[in-house]
């Protein structure tokens, strides 16, 4: 598999941004204004709803202003190479749904240092074990983190 570095993509991210910001400040408005309400006319006081609900609506007029401003600019031209961690990230979080968050994770380092980089099997396979075992050693192990164990571990495991 051959790596274009060359390849150029051009996308609106001052458009892009700010619409999904935007999405983001309406969501937590709602939840802010629908679910912990904004304030208690009984008591004279502030709800669980009010700071979320103020920053929100601060989102979402920031992100009209910045979409605005995004129309008059010209749009960025990034290379395709740039894009590879994001969208390593977003299979990373579709897998942990499918296998699991530590399979995934082991995937994902034996898959970057062995076709992408193009490591030895010898620097591949330690860089895993040490890997492994801080995920697996120090965070399930010792700080008992418990991490998704997706649909399969479920059918598996129960």
């Amino acid at each position: 598999m051959k790596f274009d570095d060359k390849k150029v993509v051009k996308i609106p991210t001052k458009v892009i941004v700010p619409v999904v910001t935007c999405a983001i400040g309406i969501l937590f408005a709602s939840i802010a204004f629908g679910q912990y309400g904004f304030w208690d006319s009984v008591a004279m006081k502030p709800t669980k709803g009010f700071f979320p609900g103020i920053i929100s609506i601060g989102l979402i007029a920031l992100s009209v202003l910045a979409f605005i401003n995004g129309l008059k600019s010209p749009t960025a031209e990034f290379r395709l190479i740039n894009w590879y961690v994001p969208l390593a990230v977003l299979l990373i979080i579709a897998a942990t749904y499918v296998i699991g968050m530590i399979p995934s994770l082991l995937i994902f380092v034996f898959l970057w240092l062995k076709v992408y980089e193009k490591q030895s099997w010898t620097t591949t396979i330690i860089a895993l074990l040490i890997v492994s075992f801080i995920v697996i050693g120090c965070f399930r192990i010792w700080l008992d983190i418990q991490f998704p164990i997706g649909f399969i571990g479920e059918l598996i495991f129960g």
